[in-house]
């Protein structure tokens, strides 16, 4: 039982790394400002809390919906 839930950390933390990438070749930033951006305007908090939902959901709509609560928490709107 403890192995099952040390993969699906795994899993979660490799889903989150790759959101990270794909916002920021969407937004032509760096990896790390990425992060940090998505750290500090809740997007991280986001992905991690919906992983079981948005890891099956089109990567697109996810980065929209990342966009979309980093805006509403203060962060700049990024993309078009």
């Amino acid at each position: 039982m403890e192995s099952k839930t040390l993969d699906m950390a795994k899993d979660a933390v490799d889903y989150i790394a790759f959101m990270i990438n794909e916002f920021s070749l969407k937004n032509h930033l760096s990896m790390k400002q990425s992060f940090n951006y998505l750290y500090r305007y809740g997007g991280i908090e986001f992905l991690y809390e919906f992983y079981d939902v948005e890891h099956c959901e089109n990567p697109n709509l996810t980065l929209k919906a990342i966009q979309d609560i980093c805006t509403r928490n203060g962060g700049i709107f990024l993309y078009q």
